[in-house]
């Protein structure tokens, strides 16, 4: 389904999966491991799931054991091993860019990614996000290092998600304490949302179905000067199809392509004039991209009034200053806008008297008027879909 980058996030509701918590024993010898993981299990006042070594104890833990290999020189990540020595998961530096996209890359084909860093002061929660985004709904998990209770927080809802597990250092100081302390609290808390979210997940996935709707035209004014992105394709549209742009994350409207001859402008059965360089479009993959940000090679999803769907590779991507036009419109309880060229070449679908559809150029839009529309209620973070609750104005 489409979904937009999500601007806003609220931690009162939470779909986010039960947390581990993971002890981060790198810096112990060996048989020092039980002695240092007794100290975390205190702290958490429970048993803490997981514990990072970099040489196995000498006596059998009464948790998991991971094995961090070292990190070669400028490879951007490690491995994660278990006491057998096969590979379970990624280390990588969430601070490296380099350690970041391998981390993203890695998603679906390892079980755990351990998201590292060592430094509070050059820790971000930009990385943490990002990977979270993208292990959202693969059989890949997310570890990431927590070195301050101020961080935990964050880390443990983010994105209504968060992230799998919280590894953390033995609390050998009372700011240690404190980080154990609220990485207890966040744990218990993300039990109590997930079971607590679980009759709301089943509602959410029969509302996503994947199909067109219709939206009621509520205004048509002047949308000022913009930068116009006319997205041309590799191959030819159909009569009838088009691109799903918008502005809201709720609803993107169906944007015929210029495959209609004009008495003034030749068509050009190639392009989308897809609106202003802010407004979303729909990939085929799924997720979305701002106009600003596509770029030939980009495959954009394009779709005809029934529903039909198939992927256009992006030869060129067009932009100018042009005057617009804003449509606001309502469907299934949500509202939406989309800007588009004020231009008689620019059309969206409509339906006609009956159930026909028709492509209507958008200066003949009027209040009352029948746009199809595509209704989602998921967001996305950076295009991605996320179950997290988005809110646009």
């Amino acid at each position: 389904m489409l979904g937009l980058l999500a601007l806003s996030y609220s931690l009162t509701v939470s779909s986010a999966p039960p947390m581990k918590l993971w002890a981060d024993l790198r810096a112990a010898l060996p048989a020092d491991v039980l002695a240092e993981l007794a100290k975390c299990e205190r702290a958490a006042d429970s048993p803490v799931d997981a514990m990072l070594v970099t040489g196995f104890p000498t006596a059998p833990p009464p948790c998991d054991v991971i094995f961090c290999a070292p990190m070669a020189p400028d490879a951007p990540t490690a491995k994660l091993l278990n006491p057998a020595g096969e590979q379970m998961g990624i280390r990588a530096d969430a601070n490296d860019p380099d350690g970041q996209s391998a981390a993203m890359a890695a998603v679906g084909s390892t079980d755990w990614i351990h998201l590292d860093a060592d430094s509070l002061a050059s820790w971000t929660m930009i990385p943490a996000e990002n990977v979270i985004s993208v292990c959202h709904r693969t059989p890949t998990q997310l570890a990431v290092t927590a070195l301050a209770a101020e961080q935990v927080p964050g880390l443990a809802f983010a994105l209504e998600l968060g992230a799998d597990a919280l590894v953390l250092a033995p609390p050998d100081d009372a700011d240690g304490e404190a980080l154990w302390e609220a990485a207890a609290i966040a744990r218990a808390q993300r039990a109590e949302r997930a079971e607590a979210a679980a009759p709301s997940d089943e509602r959410e996935r029969a509302d996503d179905a994947p199909a067109l709707t219709t939206g009621v035209v509520t205004a048509v004014e002047p949308g000022g000067v913009g930068d116009r992105v006319a997205l041309d394709f590799t191959s030819l549209l159909r009569m009838g199809e088009g691109g799903l742009v918008g502005s809201s994350a709720k609803l993107l409207a169906l944007v015929h392509g210029e495959t209609i001859e004009g008495t003034l402008v030749p068509a050009r059965p190639f392009r989308v004039n897809a609106g202003p360089v802010h407004s979303y479009i729909l990939l085929a993959d799924g997720r979305t991209k701002y106009l600003e940000e596509v770029r030939p090679g980009d495959e954009v999803l394009v779709q005809d009034a029934d529903g039909r769907a198939r992927a256009l590779t992006v030869g060129r991507c067009k932009i100018e200053p042009r005057p617009l036009l804003c449509l606001s419109f309502e469907a299934d309880g949500a509202a939406g806008q989309v800007f588009l060229q004020q231009a008689e070449t620019v059309r969206v679908v409509v339906r006609g008297g009956g159930d026909d559809f028709e492509v209507r150029s958008v200066t003949d839009v009027r209040v009352g008027d029948r746009l199809r529309v595509r209704r989602t209620v998921k967001g996305t973070h950076v295009g991605r879909e996320i179950s997290a609750r988005v809110e646009e104005r």
